[in-house]
């Protein structure tokens, strides 16, 4: 009797730890989860940054009446801004208010290519504005190089 009892408790110690590993995993998937989210946060602060370190090198460029290569910047920024930004945007906040933000790109880009002194600071500040106010909406946090 004594030898069922301890195959008895042999089988439910068994159960039981077997039971505690499904646990462990779980876990851990929880844990790739979490790490999934802030490598998606952490994939949007390059594009972040470079786009607020572009619009201080625009401004360089068009003060010393570097339009093209302002032009060019402006180019690949948008591209990156488009890739980047605008997806998680319209996911977040909808079709909408992302086409705001980027028509206000547009009428950068248009700016520097009528070489519109005036209007590109404006604009610029605004772009940079707008980018300080979407990157708490993706989660991403900024230093802002003014």
């Amino acid at each position: 009797m004594s030898k069922k009892i301890i195959i008895a408790m042999m089988g439910t110690l068994l159960a039981l730890s077997l039971a505690g590993c499904g646990d462990a995993l779980n876990n851990s998937q929880n844990n790739i989860q979490a790490q999934k989210i802030s490598n998606s946060q952490r994939s949007l602060t390059a594009p972040f940054s470079d786009l607020l370190y572009g619009f201080t090198a625009i401004e360089k460029y068009v003060a010393n009446g570097d339009y093209e290569s302002a032009t060019t910047l402006t180019n690949n920024l948008y591209d990156e801004f488009h890739d980047a930004i605008l997806p998680p945007l319209a996911a977040k906040k909808g079709k909408t208010y992302a086409e705001k933000m980027d028509r206000k790109y547009d009428e950068l880009q248009e700016a520097i290519s009528n070489k519109d002194q005036s209007k590109i600071t404006e604009l610029i500040k605004e772009n940079r504005n707008n980018l300080k106010t979407i990157a708490p909406i993706l989660g991403v946090s900024v230093i802002s190089s003014e």
